[in-house]
């Protein structure tokens, strides 16, 4: 027999949490540090992203899938709200780091599953959806860490740990940055007798085994 699949009502908050309209209740840090810009601890049970369903009006989400993502990202705005309060800015169009830590009693679903529905609330949705506006695209993810975290009891250790940090935008021109090319350059060293020998610089050419002196002499 499967067990029940844990409800919001279900999981015990702690009192320090914050309520979020039509969202679960989250505590934020906007200034966390350790290399995070934001950290976000959702209490909310946990769903992994299932398969689009098609129907002969088009291809949609199941409902339930679309109003978990709907409260996920209405959380998510509340905790770029805070950030925005201290008079930061969050650049939602900048490359982006991504950790995700869920704790859970029983893993639902693959990592992979689970990771793109955080994916989906945490972006820029247009329509009805809300959206948390974190980022726009999930190309914008240039690194992603999940971790699965087993715990005895759902209701009392149940919740979503969401640290993102803003990355610097990408190079516009340059490139990568090359050495300097040096000219290839060899020294040699003529003198007969008890005369000091005389230094002069010769560079390869193009014709093997010959060589051009800056007189522009040419030797074999």
């Amino acid at each position: 027999m499967s067990k029940r699949r844990i409800q919001p009502e279900d999981i015990n908050v702690p009192s320090f949490a914050h309520d979020v309209p039509h969202g679960y209740p989250v505590q934020v840090q906007t200034s966390p540090g350790l290399g995070w810009d934001l950290v976000v601890y959702v209490f909310a049970p946990h769903m992994p992203s299932p398969r689009a369903r098609v129907t002969s009006r088009g291809t949609f989400m199941p409902s339930d899938y679309r109003k978990h993502c709907e409260r996920l990202g209405a959380s998510l705005a509340y905790a770029r709200g805070l950030y925005e309060a201290e008079g930061k800015v969050w650049r939602s169009g900048a490359p982006m780091r991504l950790d995700l830590a869920l704790w859970g009693e029983t893993q639902n679903g693959d990592l992979d599953n689970l990771a793109k529905t955080v994916m989906d609330a945490a972006q820029l949705h247009r329509g009805e959806e809300p959206g948390a506006e974190l980022w726009q695209n999930d190309r914008q993810i240039r690194s992603l860490s999940v971790d699965w975290i087993d715990v005895e009891d759902d209701a009392a250790w149940c919740q979503l740990v969401v640290r993102v940090r803003m990355l610097p935008p990408p190079l516009t021109s340059g490139g990568p940055i090359a050495a300097p090319r040096m000219a290839r350059k060899r020294v040699i060293e003529t003198g007969t007798g008890d005369d000091p020998p005389k230094r002069r610089t010769a560079r390869k050419t193009a014709t093997e085994g010959q060589q051009t002196t800056r007189k522009g002499k040419t030797s074999v």
